[in-house]
């Protein structure tokens, strides 16, 4: 199996031990690349990526009292968009030494567990993101030489709101409809809709369905002003029963 880490290099450590209180450690680029150490090399001694691919970038570097921290960030659309898919299996951050000149003095390898990144498409960003930590001591900063870039563009945002808001809002959304459609005060228009057609219906049956050997008519029984009959009077069904 390969090595898996993430080391400051002994370039690193020897540009980190030259500084001196109120210096500053001069981050120049990150990189990204496809290659895979040899078993028999120590990751603190790269001096450089064995297969690099591109540049990446990543968070503001932040100063924290005796280290740097940041993320290194990898996109598929940086730098005019990337033209074809690779394996991500290193990356590494390089800094000026004043007396070497750009000097690889962190390096991070993903050895067996590489991840494939994808090229840029219209269908969204490929994103890699690793957290990195370099312990600098008290009394030293950091400046950066290159632009860090790491930011949600057009496409980030609208695929956020699709795979990860719009399932939300679905959600919440049909909780509100459930909760309306099981209201009784709900729908008055329809319910009486339904009722109306409900007692058309009994109406048809009853015209259809009946057996008649004379004239059809139906009566209904609203009032019984003017009506004289034999009979328990059912105001509720509007007829007569007997």
């Amino acid at each position: 199996m390969s090595y898996y880490g993430f080391v400051v290099t002994d370039s690193g450590r020897e540009l980190i031990a030259k500084l001196v209180a109120g210096q500053q450690l001069p981050i120049s680029k990150i990189m990204v690349g496809s290659g895979t150490i040899p078993d028999d090399v120590k990751p603190a001694t790269m001096t450089a990526l064995v297969e690099p691919v591109a540049a990446g970038t990543s968070t503001a570097p932040v100063y924290d009292g005796a280290s740097v921290r940041m993320i290194v960030e990898y996109r598929s659309d940086l730098n005019g968009g990337l033209d074809h898919g690779f394996w991500l299996r290193e990356f590494g951050v390089f800094a000026f030494d004043p007396d070497k000149g750009e000097v690889l003095i962190y390096y991070g390898t993903l050895g067996d567990y590489p991840q494939y990144v994808s090229a840029a498409s219209n269908t969204g960003v490929d994103v890699r993101r690793f957290p990195v930590c370099i312990v600098i001591g008290e009394g030293l900063g950091v400046t950066v030489d290159y632009k860090c870039e790491a930011w949600m563009t057009a496409e980030d945002v609208e695929q956020y709101c699709s795979v990860t808001m719009l399932p939300a809002f679905l959600k919440e959304a049909q909780k509100l409809v459930d909760a309306h459609n099981d209201d009784e005060e709900s729908h008055h228009s329809i319910q009486n809709s339904i009722s109306d057609v409900s007692a058309r219906l009994a109406l048809l049956e009853l015209m259809f369905n009946t057996s008649v050997t004379g004239n059809p008519f139906t009566v209904t029984f609203e009032t019984l002003d003017g009506t004289v009959v034999e009979g328990v009077w059912n105001t509720t069904a509007k007829r007569i029963e007997f």
